[in-house]
C-alpha cells in the first residue's frame, strides 16, 4: 500500500534527521545536502498537493470535524489554510498539464515554480514547453517569461483593464503593534513606485554610511516609503518623477505596439503605449535611440556616472551581474574590469550592476571572473580561494 511505503520512507528520514548534524559539514558538503533536501521537499509538497484534492474528490474531510479538504491539510500538515486551496488548485489543473505534472512528479519544480507555470498555462497549454525550460534558468526568469506569455496572447488595452480591475490594497496590524500590508498594482504605477523607493532607499543608505548606522536594505526601503508617503514632516508631498521606458519609435507614434515590438519598464514588464504617451508632459521620460550619442563612447574619469551611461545601464537591464543571482533592488553600480582605485573609468565596458550583498563581498576583497560568454554573468570567489586564484 501507499501509506506503508510512505511510513517506511518517513522511518527512514526520521532516523537521519536523528543523527543529521551539518556542523561536521564542508561548505561543499552542506551545499550538496541541501540540493538534495530541496528535492525531497518538492517531491513531498507535490504528494501533499495531489493528496489534498483527493481528498476534497472524495470528501473524506467529512469523516471527521473539518470543514473543507484545506482545513484538513491545514491541520495536519501544518501550512496555511490559503496554502492548502492553492495547492488543492494547482492539482487539478495540472491534470490538462501532462509534462508540468511529470516535472512535478519527478522533483523538479517547487511549489511556487509550478504555481507560476499553472496559472500561465492554464488558459494557453501550448506555452507549457516554453515555461518549463524558462524554469531551469530560475524563479526570476521564469516569472519574466509568465509575464511575456500573457502579453503576446492579451490585447495590451484589455491587459491594461484586467490588471487595473485587480489592482488592491491592504494594511494590518502584526503582534508587534507594527503595520504590515499587501498591494497591488498595474506595471505603469509600480514602476513609479519603484523609482521613487529606490532612489529614496540609495540616499537614505549613503546618509546612514556617513554617519556610522548599519542597517538592512529593507530598514532603508521602509525609511524611503515612510517619506514618500507622508514626508518628514508628517506632511503629504508629491512631486515629479523619472521612469525609463524601453519603447520602440514606430509604436510611440503609432499609439500602440504590433507583435515583436517593444514598450515596456525595465525590471517590471510590459506597459500600455497610451499610457507612455500620456505621461511625456508629466514625468521625465528617458529613452535611448540608435541615431544618437554612442554610449560605448561616454566615460568619466570620476565616479560620477554620466545621465547617458546611467540610462543605458538601466535599460539594458538591471539585475546584479554575478552569476546565480537575479536580484533586480537595491542594485548599485561597480566597476568590474579596472577599479576606480587603479585609475579605472567610469565607462560602459567597465560597468556593472552588483546587489547589495554581492556590492558587499567585493568591497570586502572578493575576486570577479570573467563574464561568460552567453550569460555575461561573473563569479565572485573570496579570495585566497582555489576557484578565485
Amino acid at each position: 500500500m501507499i501509506t506503508d511505503d510512505l511510513r517506511h520512507l518517513r522511518t527512514a528520514l526520521q532516523a537521519v534527521a536523528r543523527d543529521f548534524d551539518p556542523a561536521v559539514c564542508s561548505g561543499d558538503e552542506a551545499i550538496a545536502c541541501m540540493k538534495e533536501l530541496g528535492a525531497i521537499r518538492r517531491l513531498t509538497d507535490a504528494m501533499v498537493s495531489k493528496t489534498a484534492k483527493r481528498i476534497e474528490d472524495t470528501a473524506a474531510h467529512t469523516y471527521g470535524t473539518d470543514r473543507s479538504a484545506a482545513e484538513l491539510t491545514e491541520r495536519l500538515v501544518g501550512v496555511s489554510s490559503a496554502e492548502a486551496k492553492r495547492a488543492i488548485e494547482t492539482a487539478t489543473k495540472l491534470e490538462a498539464l501532462p509534462a508540468t505534472d511529470a516535472a512535478v512528479r519527478s522533483g523538479e519544480l517547487s511549489t511556487r515554480q509550478t504555481d507560476l507555470i499553472v496559472a500561465t498555462a492554464d488558459d494557453d497549454p501550448t506555452v507549457e514547453r516554453e515555461l518549463l525550460k524558462a524554469a531551469t534558468k530560475g524563479i526570476v526568469p521564469l516569472r519574466d517569461a509568465c509575464i511575456a506569455a500573457r502579453a503576446r496572447r492579451e490585447d495590451e488595452t484589455e491587459r491594461a483593464r484586467r490588471q487595473h480591475a485587480k489592482r488592491s490594497f491592504r494594511s494590518w496590524t502584526n503582534p508587534d503593534g507594527m503595520v504590515e500590508g499587501h498591494f497591488v498594482v498595474t506595471p505603469e504605477i509600480g514602476g513609479a513606485i519603484r523609482t521613487v523607493i529606490d532612489e529614496g532607499t540609495r540616499r537614505t543608505f549613503r546618509a546612514a554610511r556617513k554617519s556610522g548606522i548599519h542597517d538592512s536594505q529593507d530598514a532603508y526601503a521602509a525609511d524611503a516609503f515612510a517619506e514618500a508617503i507622508v514626508g518628514d514632516a508628517g506632511q503629504a508631498r508629491s512631486g515629479g518623477w523619472t521612469t525609463h521606458v524601453v519603447i520602440d519609435h514606430e509604436a510611440l507614434q503609432r499609439g500602440h505596439a504590433l507583435p515583436g515590438e517593444t514598450c515596456e519598464i525595465p525590471g517590471v514588464g510590459p506597459v500600455n503605449v497610451e499610457w507612455v504617451r500620456e505621461i511625456l508632459g508629466a514625468a521625465f521620460v528617458t529613452a535611448i535611440v540608435k541615431k544618437g550619442k554612442d554610449i560605448t563612447t561616454v566615460a568619466h574619469l570620476g565616479r560620477h556616472v554620466p545621465a547617458e551611461l546611467l540610462t543605458a545601464m538601466i535599460v539594458s537591464g538591471r539585475e546584479c551581474s554575478i552569476e546565480g543571482c537575479s536580484g533586480r533592488e537595491y542594485l548599485e553600480l561597480d566597476h568590474c574590469e579596472v577599479d576606480h582605485a587603479k585609475g579605472g573609468p567610469t565607462a560602459w565596458w567597465n560597468l556593472i550592476w552588483l546587489c547589495a550583498i554581492h556590492h558587499a563581498r567585493k568591497s570586502k576583497g572578493w575576486l570577479l571572473g570573467p563574464p561568460d560568454p552567453v550569460s555575461r554573468k561573473r563569479r565572485l570567489e573570496p579570495p585566497g580561494t582555489a576557484r578565485a586564484a
